[in-house]
């Protein structure tokens, strides 16, 4: 049964907060309070203006305004503290990225708000060596891209990125040099299938050296190893995606929302 949520009488119309070629409106508030952060129109130590204020000087609702503002805190550039308010902590935010994810719409996203920059677009074999996600496919030949993405004003690479695109959609354009989407988002659009799992596995090792060069990291830095399966709805690979992190750079936020069913009966 589909649930529906309270009206919000706070809220904007949905179409102010459903993500365009920019993504969501909050990322364009935190982008515009951000420069001015960093231009002195709120210097270190000074208060940015209340909620209510930033809802009236954008014409945007409270929603929009509070994840704006829970943007710029993970970037470092302000602090929150009751009864004194939204203080400016630094002038430029740390290095560093924070990925949340609830749902695949969030991946979609973060390759929004990221750009990849392609290092590497070739075929591959798979062999016997290969990541056991592709050990089925033993002898295929892979489209294989690699390159590293980078954030807004970053200045250095987020992580190094490895894409291996099933034969069947290799022919995928527009993932030559710049990426501003992600493959499989390319490939969604140009061979009319759609991503309807998303199998994700992280674990930890340190950086070889090939890798730590291209983050511009030392090698042997601590890395975080994101491994992505994305499948069909019949559950067919299309993609299997590796990102490497350096991992004082990154981290990794996901909400997990319980599903309330009221106390059993007799309870």
């Amino acid at each position: 049964m589909e649930r529906v949520a309270p009206f919000d009488h706070d809220a904007e119309p949905a179409a102010a907060e459903t993500p365009g070629a920019g993504g969501p409106r909050y990322h364009a508030l935190a982008r515009t309070l951000r420069s001015e952060i960093e231009n002195g129109t709120y210097p270190v130590g000074g208060k940015l203006p209340t909620e209510m204020e930033l809802c009236k000087q954008f014409g945007a609702s409270r929603h929009t305004v509070r994840a704006a503002i829970d943007r710029l805190a993970r970037l470092g550039l302000i602090s929150r503290t009751p009864r004194i308010g939204t203080v400016v902590t630094a002038s430029r935010a740390r290095q560093g990225y924070e990925l949340a994810v609830g749902k695949v719409g969030d991946l979609l996203q973060y390759a929004a708000t990221t750009r990849m920059r392609v290092v590497s677009r070739q075929l591959q074999e798979i062999g016997e060596d290969a990541d056991p996600t592709l050990q089925p496919f033993l002898g295929q030949r892979w489209l294989v891209i690699r390159g590293v993405r980078t954030g807004e004003a970053a200045a250095a690479p987020i992580c190094y990125n490895e894409v291996w695109v099933h034969p069947d959609f290799r022919g995928v354009q527009g993932a030559e040099q710049d990426i501003e989407a992600s493959v499989f988002h390319l490939i969604e659009q140009q061979f009319n299938v759609a991503i309807a799992r998303i199998e994700q596995v992280i674990h930890a090792a340190a950086l070889p050296a090939d890798i730590a060069a291209l983050l511009q990291v030392d090698p042997g830095t601590a890395g975080l190893w994101i491994n992505r399966q994305y499948r069909d709805a019949n559950g067919r690979l299309i993609e299997m995606a590796l990102s490497v992190h350096p991992a004082e750079r990154f981290s990794y936020r996901m909400v997990l929302d319980r599903a309330w069913r009221g106390p059993s009966e007799g309870g």
